[in-house]
């Protein structure tokens, strides 16, 4: 029995019991011998995927497999017995419920064949503060990296130097990593992450086969997996499927879990998932940060990503969120770049990695190794350190003329060597030491890294060469199997000349990955620099490109068969490249698509807006127009998320839909498009537009009896009434959109209209019922209508809902405090999504409920902030409110000119016509600002117009306002038996809502007047 002999001991005698050698043990098991070794001496204790194999080749009865478990991982001590069942004293497989299939036989010991690490010379100071930067980040301080630097400054080199370092340092030590892609990565959402995040689900072999991690470093990764994946299932489903390939991730789980396990069962049926109205970014972004954070919570985790000057937007969003979320976790971000790209904008656009640096760097001060121009003795000493790394008897005229040569560069300065020993200027002597050959007249070596690559390609035979330029057109990572295609090579071949000649001798390319579409296995290769592939690319003229990208894109399409999406960017480009315009833009509606699932919205604009531009370049038939009306309805709703809900890019999308509607005739979408429209109308208070289209619409949709279509159409109404101050007949209309707004008839709402509408229905009910005197039924409606939102995770459904129900109807309850927390909820999730429309709102709010409390200076400032960024984007709907909030806060303030001025514009507005909802309101502030201003016969003059509107449109809480107000001034008068009739009439007519400001004042003012 165990009794008190601890795991390693207890370990080594079973092991002897079975005559099992270590190395036979560790071979079964998965692991290395060092790290038997080590679980013996009880100098480390094995992860729970190990244990699991461990138990099946020591025999764990099944009854007893979860204390072995325990005992493996554990301090507990079961009661197990060291020696085997009698029957058994040699390997066999355990009957205990752990894996289903073995682990990869590349991770068996003797399948080490890791590459020698690189020649790595100077920048100790830079590792250093790397190092530093990840003991912090191991002691729970989360730390963020930037390793920045032009082309061929060796940051590649130092990260990966770093990783080796670290992990020699720290076996428990996570390290994952991504690359951005120059052709791919700027409309591929989520690149670098889609790859760490494969990694720490242990898609490691194709890495490891590769030579980009050693051995060691994929035994960690897979070990890993009984942490991650049940975590990523558990926690972050939403990943799966998206980021992560489910089949693959169950066929790995399989080597440790039992099938009957929850979690696996669950993972299984995520394999053919349950329609879904896409991912959403907030989905993403939470679930992404929270499977590092449960890595981090039992190890240091090291998350590397390259090549950030492609970074996509998503992938940009997602590394903004990680920085601000890890500042307490032990998790080191190191990412890398070159600056003079970031500095450059994209078209019109700003980079995005530009657009975060300001905000990380006041966040988390200095954090970017610059590996820029080093100073000249440390050049110097790049040199002699990197002459230094062979044998040699070079003296120091040849290592200052080499440095003068390549003034330190480290690409350059690596190239020429080579470059120097293929063409004899360096030999080497009997002793095999390099020696200089004939007198090398440095004039005529190149003077640029350039000139040395073109050297390098020369030398290649012509079938090389033509090998590479096909690959430079598919990009700096191309398919072997592709090439082999275009040149008539056979695929086996092609990858041992890639492996070997063009990659161990001539070290122009390097294995990257191994992966297969169905039947078909894809072998991807990386130039090792990427200024070999823009060389060979440069070289082409424009014909050879557009043929070879026609061959590309072709032989990727045959290759992926009908599971052309992860390779839809890319084709699109090759495609357009080519001149084949028809399936470029087929390729192009495909990538805007699958960026819309991810709420990538600026790939999805991109992308979708780019297929537009093209399908102009075709002739005018019926085939195109049915194309663009597709990729008008999909642009118009990413459009409507980052533009605002009225930008005048979002009206031209629609009103060209519209025309090809009516070209086209009644088509199905007509609907969809005439409540696009009639949205865009009222959210400017262009009320009588708006309306005629949202009839148009509901006549339409009652016509196909379609009910997503028909319970928007009712929604435009409701928010055209409620504008023109008709919550009465608004209600009415919500009524009926409610009746037909089940998501479950309608599951594909967001992706079509870019909203959940159920919560914006029940939003815009419970401001009708405030209105109309019943304010806790207001209160229910925006609860429902938040758990709605909260449990969809949309995170545009969320921020409508955050504003137009729960600040809005707080808002109107007068109930600061809560008012200041959402708000601040709501320009969080607005900022971080861009979500302009609500940031504008929320900024009003959070100013409204500061100004409330006492703080008006920065209140009035907020209210002015956000109603000048609504106005910006032509936002008038609810102007009267957002006013009114101003006006009321200048009243706060003390300030009754001010005051005044802001009710001037706000009734001009209503004039209009305009948004007058709150017309009512407007005037009883102008009576109580001219109040203070001691204008007592104008001011009674206001309330009484504020009572008279209120009562035309119903609104029997803005009423009672109005009521209260006039007859604390009649009250002043000494008209106190004269007021109390008025105000205790209005005050009978209300059947709930009695605790809440508007109406425990009236009561209190009701008592005084007794």
């Amino acid at each position: 029995m165990t009794g008190d002999i601890p795991f390693g001991e207890w370990l080594r005698r079973r092991r002897r019991g079975l005559d099992l050698t270590q190395q036979e043990l560790a071979r079964q098991a998965g692991c290395t011998v060092s790290t038997l070794r080590k679980i013996e001496a009880g100098e480390r204790r094995p992860s729970k995927v190990l244990a699991a194999q461990l138990a099946a080749h020591l025999n764990i009865a099944p009854e007893e497999y979860e204390r072995f478990i325990v005992f493996a991982r554990t301090e507990f001590y079961p009661d197990l017995s060291v020696s085997p069942p009698a029957a058994v004293r040699s390997p066999a497989v355990s009957s205990a419920p752990v894996a289903t299939t073995s682990p990869p036989s590349f991770l068996a010991p003797e399948t080490d064949l890791d590459k020698p690490p690189p020649v790595f010379v100077t920048r100790e100071r830079e590792l250093a503060e790397l190092e530093t930067a990840l003991a912090a980040a191991r002691s729970g301080q989360g730390q963020i990296l930037f390793v920045i630097g032009g082309a061929g400054r060796g940051k590649t080199t130092l990260v990966h130097e770093f990783i080796r370092r670290a992990q020699a340092a720290d076996p428990e030590l996570v390290v994952v990593s991504g690359y951005c892609n120059a052709h791919t990565g700027l409309g591929d959402p989520y690149l670098p992450f889609r790859e760490a995040l494969n990694m720490l689900m242990g898609d490691v072999e194709t890495k490891w086969a590769a030579g980009l991690i050693t051995s060691e470093h994929a035994r960690r990764l897979w070990e890993l997996m009984s942490l991650t994946v049940p975590a990523l299932v558990k926690q972050s489903p939403d990943l799966i499927g998206s980021l992560v390939l489910a089949e693959p991730l169950l066929e790995r789980a399989a080597t440790f879990a039992p099938p009957d396990v929850p979690w696996v069962q669950q993972l299984r049926t995520l394999i053919t998932p349950a329609p879904s109205p896409g991912l959403q970014q907030k989905q993403i972004l939470t679930q992404y940060t929270a499977l590092l954070k449960t890595v981090a919570a039992q190890y240091a985790l090291l998350l590397i990503l390259e090549d950030l000057h492609w970074v996509d937007t998503a992938s940009n969003a997602l590394l903004f969120h990680l920085c601000r979320e890890v500042g307490n976790d032990r998790i080191l971000i190191i990412g890398s770049y070159r600056p003079d790209e970031v500095a450059l904008s994209r078209g019109e656009v700003r980079h995005p990695l530009a657009g975060v640096m300001g905000e990380l760097k006041r966040q988390h001060g200095d954090i970017w190794l610059d590996l820029g121009e080093l100073a000249s003795a440390e050049e110097q000493q790049f040199v002699e350190a990197y002459v230094d790394t062979q044998p040699n008897r070079l003296g120091r005229m040849f290592r200052e003329a080499l440095f003068r040569q390549t003034k330190g560069q480290a690409l350059f300065t690596v190239e020429l060597l080579r470059e120097m020993q293929e063409r004899g200027d360096l030999r080497q002597d009997a002793a095999g030491y390099w020696v200089e050959g004939a007198a090398i007249d440095w004039a005529k070596l190149p003077v640029r890294v350039e000139g040395v690559i073109e050297q390098r390609i020369s030398r290649l035979t012509a079938d090389q060469q033509a090998i590479l330029t096909v690959a430079s057109v598919e990009g700096e990572t191309f398919t072997a199997e592709a090439v082999a295609r275009i040149q008539q090579l056979n695929e086996r071949d092609l990858v041992q000349q890639l492996s070997r000649e063009l990659d161990k001798q001539h070290r122009l390319v390097t294995a990257q990955a191994l992966d297969r579409v169905g039947q078909q296995r894809l072998s991807f290769y990386r130039f090792r620099h990427h200024l070999f592939q823009h060389y060979l690319y440069q070289n082409l003229d424009e014909l050879e490109r557009a043929y070879l990208h026609e061959a590309v894109g072709l032989a990727l399409e045959t290759l992926y068969g009908e599971q052309t999406e992860p390779v839809a960017v890319q084709l699109a480009r090759h495609f357009e490249q080519a001149g084949l315009t028809e399936q470029a833009v087929d390729y192009l509606r495909q990538s805007g698509y699958k960026a819309l699932r991810q709420s990538a919205n600026v790939e999805a604009i991109n992308h979708l807006t780019r297929g537009l531009e093209l399908l102009k370049t075709l002739p005018a038939t019926a085939k195109r127009a049915h194309k663009e009306l597709e990729l008008l309805l999909a642009l118009a709703i990413p459009l409507r998320a980052s533009k605002g809900f009225s930008a005048s890019e979002l009206e031209e999308t629609y009103s060209r839909a519209l025309a090809i509607c009516r070209q086209l005739g009644e088509t199905p979408e007509l609907a969809q498009v005439l409540v696009g429209l009639a949205r865009i109308y009222a959210v400017r208070a262009e009320n009588a537009t708006s309306y005629e289209l949202a009839e148009q619409a509901v006549r339409i949709a009652e016509q196909v009896r379609g009910p997503g279509p028909l319970s928007w159409a009712h929604f435009s109404i409701v928010m055209v009434l409620l504008s023109k101050g008709e919550p009465a007949r608004a209600y009415t209309h919500v009524e009926q959109g409610l009746l037909w707004c089940d998501p479950k008839l309608q599951p594909d709402q967001i992706s079509q209209y870019g909203l959940e509408l159920k919560p914006q229905i029940l939003n815009f009910g419970a401001v009708a019922q405030w209105i109309l005197g019943f304010p806790e039924r207001a209160l229910r409606m925006v609860g429902e209508a938040l758990a709605l939102a909260e449990e969809l995770s949309h995170p545009l459904t969320l921020a409508a809902t955050l504003h137009d129900g729960f600040c809005l109807i707080h808002v109107l309850r007068r109930e600061a405090q809560r008012v200041e927390k959402q708000a601040e909820t709501l320009i969080t999730l607005s900022t971080e999504y861009g979500f302009p429309y609500y940031l504008g709102w929320g900024t009003v709010c959070k100013g409204w409920a500061l100004a409330s409390r006492g703080e008006t200076t920065e209140g009035i400032r907020l209210l002015r902030q956000g109603i000048s960024s609504l106005q910006a984007i032509d936002v008038r709907m609810m102007s009267s409110l957002y006013l009114a909030l101003l006006a009321e806060a200048h009243w706060v303030a003390g300030e009754s000119q001010a005051g005044l001025e802001v009710v001037t514009e706000a009734l001009a507005e209503v004039a209009r016509p305009g948004d007058c909802v709150f017309e009512a309101e407007l005037y009883r502030l102008k009576g109580a600002l001219l109040l203070k201003a001691e204008a007592t016969a104008e001011a009674e003059a206001c309330f009484r117009q504020a009572i008279e509107v209120a009562r035309q449109q119903e609104a029997k809480s803005l009423e009672l306002r109005a009521t209260v107000s006039l007859t604390r001034l009649w009250q002043s008068q000494g008209k106190g038996v004269e007021a109390r009739p008025l105000l205790a009439e209005l005050y009978d007519r209300f059947t709930e809502g009695f605790d809440t400001v508007d109406l425990r004042e009236a009561k209190t003012l009701l008592a005084a007047l007794s």
